[in-house]
């Protein structure tokens, strides 16, 4: 290593360049993909340039369970990105070859791979889509960009870029900061396909010597890392530069990288071997949340988070509470926890209780209806539960007699008894009751304003008091049965602990009376496990005891990992060739932007995918914008959805200028 040379652009930066680090925030716009073997809740970092050891680090989002061996890195690591699949990182100086390399792991750490993309100058920052690799090489002036294996790589996808350290993109542009080291500093973007370069995007004094950009859905933020050690903020367009937005350190302590995620912004100060952390809007400050930052002070690069902010709201003449699974949110009345964050690709549920006076009227928000809210925390999310005020009512009450156990719930909800034994309803509600027998018992039957053993249906006209009964059953045999039900159009394996399920083929099998029987899902190769039924609920692990017999669905589904090859345009029609794993339906919409700033139809169409395929398919153009293609070149922004039968729907989002014909 020590007979390496270094690319002469790139040597000239690194002297500037040793107080710098590059950002990164965890790939927005994932579907339906888990984070598997990433730490839920972490926070991950480069140590760079003087560091030891030169490597990735991770910690708790409390900055506790520090590890700055997480992942090694000895080509210096400026850049650093983290996937669904992946950790990327930039090997800024690597010795071996005397050039830069684009180096990835897998999620927790191993089988790091140092060279995936070799040929890099000076390679920064890094940033991944669901199509492709980009880096900053800030060597050569340049963007490269690669497919998502390594192969197909364009080390100047594109050029004319000044100094550039740091890089972004989101669904309709790439954006970097220009200046980075030295020259002329401004925002720089381009269009996803690398056209439509514009050097000086924002430029003016709210721009200096940029080390980072990041973007939310509603602002870019950048680190300034000349004069004042300050984070700024601007619109998407370019407007309204705020170049102060927050104070970031101490003067001279070098702000560098920078991530976003939910309420918080998180920066790493280089000087200052800190990271930071405020809330978006510039409040709770706190410079050093985590000090220091590695063992020895050589330099802190990038950061980056995999949380997304859950909030939750109550609305309506009523009241009521929600809680959350996983535990988090538990908001009653808009006091309490309202707010929290989740990991990426979390699966939330919400679960609303109405006050005894109240109703809940359904959800608004991210959901709708009015059973239980799920949501996949893949951006930041806004629930509203809505609840009535109930008008003045008669009450039911609800008691339970014999020897057993069981509950008894109502619809409307109200009666969950339980806990919950006595509701007021509106003179006049229909009231169903239903009974539930523990395991150990049955239901006998019901007393009081109901009998038989269906279920309990009254009218409150007047008050009403029902008794449940439930009697003890006779000693259980020696073992009960496991039935697995596999569902759903995608494969995959369940298998038991203890043994004796494999299903697949074994689908049922006895097991001791009282024992604890753990299932395993496994899906197969471009499939995913979907969720538990029957016995089990959720997509987490199963465990059943056999207090009875049991029968447990498992339902696996297509993964939706389609790719767009190539677009085309034709005289009539943009075609586009798509790449699927499974059967489904394929849709096109295209759009462009007016002069005026409003966006209108400029091509559609949908397709049948019989089997996994590579597909041609057309997005047909409107006879206005056959008539404006006759006239000059169209700039379209293409959507293009995929749903796989039974599975998930994904949305690939792409612009492209369809020139004159």
């Amino acid at each position: 290593m020590g007979g390496a040379t270094i690319d002469p652009v790139a040597s000239a930066a690194k002297t500037t360049f040793r107080r710098l680090g590059i950002s990164v925030l965890v790939a927005v716009g994932l579907l339906g993909c888990s984070v598997a073997g990433a730490s839920a809740g972490s926070l991950y970092w480069t140590n760079i340039n003087n560091a030891l050891p030169l490597s990735v680090g991770t910690s708790s989002l409390t900055g506790s369970n520090i590890n700055n061996q997480f992942i090694f890195a000895p080509g210096n690591p400026y850049g650093l990105f983290v996937s669904d699949q992946y950790i990327y990182f930039t090997n800024y100086e690597w010795q071996q070859s005397g050039f830069g390399t684009i180096g990835r792991a897998n999620l927790d750490g191993s089988n790091a791979n140092q060279t995936l993309i070799n040929g890099a100058s000076g390679p920064a920052d890094i940033f991944v889509d669901d199509a492709y690799i980009y880096w900053a090489n800030s060597g050569s002036n340049s963007i490269g960009r690669a497919n998502l294996n390594g192969t197909g790589v364009n080390q100047n996808f594109i050029t004319g870029t000044t100094n550039a350290a740091t890089l972004w993109a989101n669904e309709d542009y790439i954006y970097w900061g220009n200046g980075s080291f030295s020259g002329p500093s401004s925002i720089g973007r381009a269009n996803l396909n690398g056209s439509g370069v514009d050097q000086n995007f924002i430029t003016g004094p709210g721009v200096s010597s940029p080390a980072t950009i990041v973007a939310d859905q509603n602002y870019l933020f950048w680190t300034n890392s000349q004069g004042a050690p300050t984070i700024a903020r601007a619109d998407l367009d370019g407007s309204d530069v705020k170049g102060s937005f927050i104070t970031a350190g101490n003067p001279g302590s070098l702000p560098n990288g920078l991530a976003v995620s939910g309420r918080f912004l998180y920066w790493t100060l280089f000087s200052g071997n800190t990271m930071g952390r405020a809330r978006k809007d510039g409040s709770d400050l706190r410079p050093s949340f985590i000090s220091p930052l590695s063992p020895r002070a050589g330099g802190p690069g990038s950061v980056s988070v995999n949380q997304y902010m859950l909030s939750v709201s109550i609305a309506g003449t009523g009241g009521g509470t929600v809680v959350s699974s996983p535990t988090g949110i538990a908001c009653s009345n808009n006091t309490g926890d309202c707010e929290e964050e989740f990991p990426q690709d979390t699966t939330v549920t919400l679960t609303p209780t109405p006050a005894d006076d109240s109703a809940f009227t359904g959800w608004g928000g991210s959901c709708s209806g009015t059973g239980s809210c799920v949501v996949t925390m893949d951006q930041a999310e806004s629930v509203t539960a809505n609840f009535a005020s109930l008008p003045s009512g008669l009450p039911l009450s609800v008691s339970k007699s014999g020897t057993g156990t069981g509950t008894v719930a109502s619809s409307p909800a109200g009666i969950d008894c339980g806990s919950d034994c006595l509701q007021t309803f509106a003179s006049g509600t229909a009231v169903t009751l239903t009974a539930t027998p523990s395991d150990t018992s049955s239901f006998t039957g019901w007393s009081g304003a109901c009998s038989g053993s269906a279920s309990c249906a009254v009218t409150m006209d007047q008050a009403r008091s029902v008794t449940a009964g439930f009697s003890t059953l006779d000693p259980p045999p020696a073992s009960y049965t496991l039935t697995i039900d596999d569902r759903g159009t995608g494969l995959g394996v369940v298998t038991s602990t203890p043994a004796g399920l494999n299903c697949g083929s074994d689908c049922v099998q006895a097991f001791a009376t009282g024992s604890q029987v753990e299932l395993t899902a496994t899906a197969a190769p471009d499939a995913a496990f979907s969720g538990w039924g029957g016995s089990c609920s959720g997509s987490g692990s199963c465990t059943v005891t056999m207090s009875r017999a049991r029968k447990v669905s498992a339902e696996f589904v297509p993964t939706n990992q389609f790719r767009i090859l190539k677009i085309r345009t034709r005289k009539n029609s943009l075609r586009t060739r798509v790449r699927t794993f499974d059967a489904g339906r394929l849709r096109q919409f295209g759009t462009r932007k007016t002069a005026s700033g409003r966006r209108v139809k400029v091509c559609s169409g949908t397709v049948r995918v019989k089997m996994a395929s590579r597909i041609t398919a057309p997005c047909r153009l409107t006879r206005q914008a056959r008539k404006l293609h006759r006239k000059r070149a169209i700039r379209v922004r293409l959507k293009v959805t995929f749903r796989p039968d039974g599975g998930t729907p994904r949305t690939i989002t792409r612009s492209l200028r369809a020139p004159r014909r």
